[in-house]
């Protein structure tokens, strides 16, 4: 990535996503900047101004000189999803974690960007850590078994050779699934590892990086969220359905509960198909 933009408007959530792009941009020696969209030509300038003084308040070495571009465009959603695509691009948002609806989770502009988006998009929710996760060491990559899930994987290692990061997976195997297996006779530990494992050897074929793997237990999003309570220095890559409206609230999403819990940054995509 040659440049992290961090996608701000005037609410204090947004704000939250100025603190990732800064360690980003640092860590991969990026140009930083800040981005925010309006609809109507004659609301740029006042935008533009309205954040420089957000940027100056913030009292942070050098923040006040990040350029500030603000986009002229109906959609900030197809606006935003546009700029993560460009290669060499991250795109930051800071997620305002509102529950319990998981459309709200995130809010509407940032589930609509993940939802257009081809490529990652890095968020930050309510509980995110600067001062914990002021880099990327290890970037890990959720799987289940899903094609969905592993949609992520060319993405969470690209991620990990950018920022020189150990690569790690993780798997969550809830009681009734391990119950069922055990019904069906297979051992435990054999399902617990064997499609982790095979996964990780393969990606170390494909890809020639070394590839950690980790298996939890419970419910997916509580075990994930447990799991990272005291890490550091953490990049969590996941894949949402991103899907919108009521099928996004009966289908719940796991990403969203990460997301509003964890206190690292979390790398969402949306596979297209």
């Amino acid at each position: 990535m040659q440049t992290i933009h961090v996608a701000l408007d005037e609410t204090d959530h947004s704000l939250r996503g100025l603190a990732l792009g800064r360690n980003l941009a640092a860590q991969l020696g990026a140009s930083l900047s800040v981005v925010s969209v309006v609809a109507d030509p004659a609301q740029s300038e006042g935008r533009r101004e309205a954040l420089r003084a957000r940027l100056a308040e913030e009292k942070t070495p050098g923040l006040a000189a990040v350029p500030v571009e603000v986009m002229v465009n109906d959609s900030a959603k197809d606006a935003l999803a546009s700029l993560a695509d460009q290669e060499g691009v991250g795109l930051c948002l800071g997620a305002h974690g509102r529950r319990p609806v998981p459309e709200m989770l995130i809010g509407s502009v940032t589930a609509g960007v993940v939802r257009r988006a081809s490529r990652p998009v890095l968020l930050c929710g309510p509980r995110y850590a600067p001062e914990r996760h002021g880099r990327v060491e290890v970037v890990m990559a959720c799987v289940d078994g899903s094609s969905l899930s592993e949609a992520m994987l060319p993405h969470a290692v690209a991620l990990a050779e950018r920022f020189g990061a150990r690569l790690q997976l993780l798997q969550v195997i809830d009681a009734s699934a391990m119950a069922a297996a055990a019904g069906e006779g297979t051992p435990g530990d054999v399902m617990e590892s064997g499609y982790v494992h095979g996964l990780a050897r393969r990606l170390e074929r494909e890809y020639r990086i070394e590839v950690d793997w980790e298996v939890l237990h419970g419910t997916p999003a509580d075990a994930i969220v447990s799991y990272l309570a005291d890490s550091r220095d953490v990049l969590l890559a996941m894949t949402t359905h991103g899907r919108s409206g009521l099928s996004q609230v009966v289908a719940g999403s796991v990403s969203h509960e990460v997301l509003h819990e964890a206190c690292c940054p979390v790398a969402v995509l949306r596979p297209r198909g």
